[in-house]
């Protein structure tokens, strides 16, 4: 895979676009004049070239105050999205505010979908603010920085989510700042050894 890798940017050059990419790019199009947002979990992964499948794409946003937020609900509502929980734009802020997710569709299509949170602890603002921007062909994403994603993806311990931090580690191996990913798997209490990540 042809990338440039630094802390804050990582350059992804020759990638092919695919109609879940697309999808976010769109979505994401929509949402940055409204908020700043980071992707996280298994999309990460998906960009680099894993062969995957997933339904849904996790973004956390600071929160938002009510009027802010009724804008994007309009906005989206707008631009041909549609939001799969029931609720009204009031009860979709209350949700966010309780720190559950909403889900947010192109409409009369359920899959793929958007799970969009408000961040809501120590963790997930610091994935928001070490956020990493991801140059594709024809568009830039905030992502969530590598070494949090790895440690983050053996704390949640699925099969999947595994294989996703492995993967990730097997790209950037030889660029990850090893302190770092030290750090963030003694933050989640997770050990790499049996599975050959090394610090």
């Amino acid at each position: 895979m042809d990338f440039q890798y630094t802390k804050d940017r990582i350059v992804l050059g020759g990638k092919h676009l695919t109609l879940l990419d697309d999808f976010v790019i769109g979505f994401i199009r929509v949402l940055e004049p409204h908020t700043p947002y980071v992707i996280v979990s298994g999309y990460v992964a998906i960009l680099f070239g894993r062969s995957r499948g997933t339904e849904d794409i996790d973004i956390l946003i600071p929160p938002l105050g009510r009027e802010s937020f009724d804008k994007l609900h309009a906005t989206l509502l707008s631009e041909g999205y549609e939001f799969l929980n029931a609720e009204d734009a009031g009860g979709l802020w209350e949700m966010l505010r309780q720190h559950m997710g909403i889900r947010v569709a192109q409409k009369d299509r359920f899959i793929p979908n958007i799970e969009l949170k408000f961040l809501k602890d120590e963790v997930d603002r610091r994935v928001f603010s070490g956020r990493v921007l991801l140059d594709i062909p024809g568009a830039g994403l905030y992502i969530s920085p590598v070494d949090i994603q790895i440690a983050y993806k053996l704390y949640l311990g699925s099969e999947k989510d595994i294989e996703d931090a492995l993967y990730l580690y097997e790209i950037f191996k030889n660029d990850l700042d090893r302190t770092e990913l030290k750090t963030w798997m003694e933050t989640f209490r997770v050990r790499g050894d049996d599975y050959g990540i090394e610090l």
